[in-house]
């Protein structure tokens, strides 16, 4: 997979062309309007990492949720804002009038309040199908993100980015569940290892970020600061980001600068609407 801003072959001393590195990228990408959120907006700029976070706008400014402000105050200070439909709905459940209200009025919300363009879409549950990938290219998305975790290949589709760990005390089954479902075969063959090492998802993170360290790909933490907020993961989540900032040779940024870096022309291979989130989104 090539990265558009990264040359193929790099010179070294003695002018001998010679393979690059495999580029290394880290992302992280957080879900839905709660103010907590802003909790995880300041763990991220300790660490000077990137974020991106996906937003419902059926509730912006009422109580415990994100006000117009807030978002405004994340995009200032260099996190990316995304849509996350307006009310959260199993979008291959809709009708296409009910789709396209979901897709792009949420998109209209979130422009109006930032004043600018929003360019990247994160399906609730992780549910989607071509018709749903369809109604956000009208809409003039540029990517999305799914919840298929325990990838780190730069082999994805712009409409189904995947992640690596979520920010969640998983079970060992939960993430083989989350990969039955959505038929990635291979991707659970090649995270036996893990799954067999595996203690907690702190442990799993650190073990995929040294692989991808080691081989190139993208690590890419996912979660929602809800349920860090209720199952008070904040100590975790702390040592978790502490652990993969501030590395040579690592590139971090937001999702929306990952699918415009990385070539997105793989096959989604999840499209159908049986990809499915393990637990609430």
């Amino acid at each position: 997979m090539s990265v558009a801003s990264d040359p193929r072959l790099e010179n070294n001393s003695q002018g001998i062309n010679m393979p690059a590195s495999p580029p290394v990228f880290v992302t992280t990408s957080w879900d839905d309007d709660d103010r907590s959120g802003l909790r995880v907006a300041e763990l991220l700029s300790s660490n000077r990492l990137p974020g991106t976070f996906y937003v419902p706008t059926a509730r912006i400014g009422g109580d415990s949720v994100f006000a117009a402000d807030d978002l405004r105050a994340l995009s200032e200070a260099g996190f990316e804002i995304g849509a996350h439909t307006v009310s959260h709905p199993i979008l291959t459940e809709l009708r296409p009038s009910d789709l396209a209200h979901e897709v792009g009025d949420c998109k209209k919300v979130l422009q109006q309040i930032l004043r600018a363009e929003i360019t990247m879409f994160c399906y609730p549950k992780g549910r989607f199908s071509t018709a749903v990938v369809q109604e956000l290219k009208r809409a003039g998305y540029r990517g999305a993100r799914s919840t298929q975790m325990l990838t780190s290949s730069c082999a994805f589709h712009r409409f189904a980015l995947p992640t690596t760990v979520q920010a969640y005390p998983h079970t060992r089954s939960n993430y083989v569940r989350n990969l039955v479902r959505i038929g990635a075969a291979r991707v659970l063959l090649t995270s036996i290892p893990d799954l067999i090492r595996f203690e907690d998802w702190l442990q799993l993170g650190k073990t995929t970020f040294d692989r991808v360290l080691r081989h190139g790909g993208v690590w890419h933490l996912y979660g929602h600061p809800w349920e860090i907020q209720k199952l008070n993961l904040w100590d975790q989540l702390s040592e978790m980001l502490e652990y993969v900032s501030n590395r040579r040779d690592v590139r971090y940024v937001t999702n929306g600068r990952l699918v415009d870096l990385v070539n997105g022309d793989a096959p989604i291979g999840t499209e159908k609407p049986r990809e499915s989130h393990s637990q609430s989104a």
